[in-house]
This record gives structure tokens, sequence and C-alpha cells, in this order.
């Protein structure tokens, strides 16, 4: 029993559900969404805050248009995503309407959580589609995603989320009932109730046994997840088709595999730098540096910078590089790539010494940096 989910009031929850969740032998999976549906307003109708991430829109568009998914090409995945767009809210809307629900449809990319200004007004409109009793239903907008503006999978999108709004719970719904302890296609394989955080391990394993799930598979899944964890989000990943499966969850029931959190996250600011930005460029510091970032507080001066990488701007995010490759941590620099070229491995002393005349402070400030887990052993 998971007496800490039981009966959740005034929480928040983000609940994602898969596109073979969603539809069933090419078809819309009505019984399945009707049965989610009845567990978000529930929650709802207890006072919580539910964001629901819904994928399928592309076989939404499939299944409006009769086209054979196998037979399609590539490029009218776009124009499927904008038909199946607006499949998938019609048929959320006439559900949830049905409960007395409203709804409303936000369709975001990656790009809009790179921008430090959108990414705050996504959050506030989520908090504004709360407090008006709406249920905001998100998904990634397929019909203009590009390779590189791509979140790459809805979960993905429902972790980033999560640590946007703060989430209490994160529910990944997919066609599996949690995290195996073997191979799922094998009898003597179980799901396993608790993990007390992922590891590479795991993903290895995930890897492996080529558990695949919609777009990304098992090892995608956990990688959100992971994520999740370092934002301070307990998850659970369970079946979404299974009967009640929410009100089961919700009832404490052991359902699906439950992820424990991370016991000291990321702070809001740092997990938009670590997890949503786009990295312009890299820095590569010597090893001092390096020991100097990830066991305290420093900020990075121009004189532990051994390679500039890339061409970037004043204030894009950057990635910190040690010598052997390790990506150890993210930031805004507050010079571009050609000033640095010129001072990178100079102390005050030696730029005062060739009459550099520019100030010089902090190349990338503490506050405008953040360590990344991987580098620190969390």
């Amino acid at each position: 029993m998971r007496t800490e989910l039981k009966n959740p009031t005034r929480r928040r929850i983000v609940i994602k559900a898969g596109s073979h969740v969603l539809s069933d032998h090419g078809q819309f999976a009505h019984p399945v969404v009707e049965g989610l549906a009845d567990g978000m307003v529930r929650l709802i109708r207890q006072g919580n805050d539910v964001v629901f991430v819904a994928s399928g829109a592309v076989i939404a568009g499939k299944i409006f248009t009769g086209m054979d998914r196998a037979l399609y090409p590539d490029h009218i995945k776009r124009p499927l995503a904008a038909i199946g767009q607006a499949a998938l809210i019609t048929e959320c809307g006439h559900i949830f309407g049905r409960l007395d629900q409203p709804v409303g449809q936000i369709l975001v990319g990656r790009d809009d959580f790179h921008h430090r200004e959108r990414y705050l007004e996504i959050k506030n409109t989520l908090r504004a589609l709360f407090r008006m009793n709406i249920l905001p239903i998100l998904n990634e907008n397929d019909s203009v995603a590009t390779e590189d503006s791509s979140f790459g999978d809805n979960d993905n999108l429902a972790a980033q989320l999560a640590g946007m709004l703060d989430a209490d719970l994160l529910v990944l719904l997919s066609t599996v009932d949690g995290l195996y302890d073997g191979n799922p296609g094998h009898p003597g394989s179980r799901v396993i109730p608790l993990v007390n955080g992922i590891t590479e391990g795991h993903l290895s394993e995930a890897r492996y046994k080529g558990e695949h799930l919609a777009s990304g598979g098992m090892p995608a899944k956990l990688a959100a997840i992971d994520k999740a964890s370092h934002f301070g989000v307990p998850v659970i990943l369970a079946n979404g088709r299974a009967s009640r499966v929410l009100a089961r969850i919700f009832q404490g029931d052991d359902v699906g595999t439950y992820f424990q959190p991370r016991t000291n996250p990321l702070r809001q600011r740092k997990r938009w730098l670590a997890y949503s930005t786009h990295v312009k460029g890299s820095l590569v510091v010597d090893d001092g540096t390096c020991a100097a970032l990830t066991r305290g507080r420093a900020s990075l001066l121009s004189s532990g910078i051994v390679e500039v990488r890339e061409h970037f701007g004043v204030r894009d995010v950057i990635s910190i590089v040690s010598q052997s490759g390790e990506e150890i941590a993210r930031g805004l620099t507050n010079y571009d790539w050609n000033t640095l070229q010129q001072i990178a491995g100079l102390n005050s002393a030696q730029l005062q010494a060739r009459q550099w005349s520019e100030k010089i402070d902090e190349v990338v400030h503490r506050d405008n940096m953040v360590v990344l887990p991987a580098a620190t052993g969390v």
C-alpha cells in the first residue's frame, strides 16, 4: 500500500498517456480514454491540479484520413499531426464534456522551453487554467517540429512539465505494467514495485532487453523518469489500458512501478538551464577548474578555459566540458566565442600585462550555471 498517494487533495499531478494507450488496432480507444477521463475528473473534483499530456496526434491523423500508417512517407507525418491534433482535442473535448469538465489545448515545442520568457508564460498559462478549473491538455506541436526542435518523445515533455510546475507526481501510462526485473516477454519476469533512483544499469538493461514502447522505448522513459527525479518529482510507470488504473493508483494500490525522487532536487532556474535550453557551444576547462566547479560554488573564470568550441554569442547557453570530454555544467556566458578565444587561459595579471582594455568579469557566474547531476555523482 502506497499511503502517500491515497486520496490526494490540492496536489499537482501530470498524467501522460502514450499513443498506443489512446488507440486500439488503428482506432481511437474510446473506452480507455473514457476511463482515464473519469479518473482525472475525480482528481480535479477532489481539488487537485491535473495536466494531461496526450500523445497520438499522428495516429489520430491517420485514423481520421484512413491512411495505412505503414505506407505513408516521413514527409506526411507533419500534415497528419496537424489533422490529428484537431481530431484528438475534439474527441477529448467530447469525452470530458460529458463529464462536465472543460478542457484547453496547449501545443508546445522545445524552443518554447528554451526561451526563458516563453517558458515562464507556459507556466503562467497553466496556473491560470488551474484557477479557472480547466483541464490543460498538452502535446508537442508535431506539425512543425524538426529534429533539432523536438522533445523527441512526450515522456520527456511530461517530465519537463512536472519540473516546471513543481508537480507532486508524474504518472506515465504506457502499455506495460511497469519496469520488469527481466524481459517482459518471459513468464518469470515480475514488475519491480519500487525503484530508488535510475542507474546506468537500468538504462543498459532496458536497451539490452529491447523494450520498445512507441517513440523512444523504455530507455527514453527511464531517462525522462531520471530527469523528473532530479526535479524532486516521484513517478509512477503503469499500464494505461488497465481497468481503473488512476483510481487504483490514488487508492494507494501497488500499481506499476513507483520511482522515488532525489532528496536534493535542482532549483527551478537550474532545472531550466540543465534540461530545457539549447546549447550553442562549449568550453573545455582544466582539471582544477572542473574540481572547483563541481565541488564548490565557483564561477568560471577565463584562466580555467583550455579550448573554445563552436560559435556563440553573449548570454547564450554553453556547455562546460572536462578535458576527458565529460559535460560537467551548463550556463549563460557573459562573452561571445571570439572574445573568449582571445582570453582563454589568461588570468587577470596576464590580461593586464597584455594591456587588455575590456573589464573581464566571470565568464559564467555561478548564479547562471548548473552543475549537472552526473558530474557530482548524484
